[in-house]
């Protein structure tokens, strides 16, 4: 074993993450589907679905479709040339149902509910997903070790080659990988996917994506942001020393010293 720091290789790290991605997805839609069912998001959603139903019904858009073969949700997505193609009483009243679907009070009420449960159904699952397979296991496990690392002999402690301690370990999942890394992110997607602002939704992600590659390239211990936020290194177990404490490494690095003088006494 060696006390100098011993990198975990990218291929060993790249395994880890991927057994420990399958993982999570596998616990975040359980924890999804758990969540949604206790915040009613399907009845919202058919509520919403319903109240759209009825304000196409209120001008007989499904009457046109089949009359003139055109699909209401084709036309909002068409592009001039071939809305002009539209006969004129057809697009009055799609028109017309277009503007109602998107000024109705309760269509709108429900709309931002939807959202609002998205959002938190996706934090609430990913947060407990992480507390479970990045910060509880490695407690248990020791050494900061996910499934995945154990999986595949690497682990995680501080740069001084010292045992990372819980708050170490929830600075580096909670607050580096759950937050920065994962939430961060996420949240900007569904911005960007949904709102009514892309450029800076957009910004932010490509923004984060730059840090975790200049980190992994420049950085000694080629750490992310997670890593870099809790002075942290993956490193590979079965050739590391990982010492319970500072004074551990120094009383262990003395130790040498004095029996390479020894040996040179000689």
């Amino acid at each position: 074993m060696i006390y100098d720091l011993q990198k975990a290789s990218l291929m060993k790290r790249i395994s880890a993450f991927l057994l420990d991605f399958i993982l999570t997805v596998m616990l975040f839609t359980g924890c999804m589907l758990l969540v949604a069912n206790i915040t009613n998001y399907d009845a919202n959603l058919t509520a919403l679905e319903d109240r759209l139903i009825s304000i196409q019904e209120k001008y007989g858009i499904e009457e046109l479709e089949k009359q003139y073969e055109i699909k209401f949700t084709d036309y909002q997505y068409m592009f001039d040339e071939e809305i002009a193609a539209i006969p004129q009483e057809v697009r009055v009243v799609f028109d017309a149902c277009n503007e109602e679907m998107n000024t109705d009070a309760e269509s709108i009420k429900l709309y931002e509910t939807i959202m609002t449960l998205s959002i938190l159904i996706v934090s609430i699952s990913m947060l407990i997903s992480f507390i479970v397979l990045e910060f509880v296991i490695p407690l248990i496990l020791g050494n900061g070790q996910t499934l995945g690392k154990k999986m595949f002999s690497i682990a995680v402690m501080r740069v001084d080659c010292v045992k990372i301690t819980p708050q170490v370990l929830f600075i580096r999942s909670i607050l580096g990988k759950y937050t920065i890394s994962t939430m961060v992110p996420l949240i900007m997607l569904l911005t960007l996917l949904f709102g009514s602002t892309p450029l800076m939704p957009l910004i932010v992600i490509v923004a984060i994506f730059l840090i975790q590659i200049i980190l992994l390239i420049v950085t000694k211990t080629n750490s992310l942001i997670h890593d870099s936020l809790a002075s942290t290194v993956v490193v590979d177990l079965q050739s590391q020393m990982i010492f319970d404490t500072v004074e551990a490494k120094n009383e262990y690095v003395l130790r040498l010293h004095k029996e390479s003088v020894d040996k040179a006494d000689y």
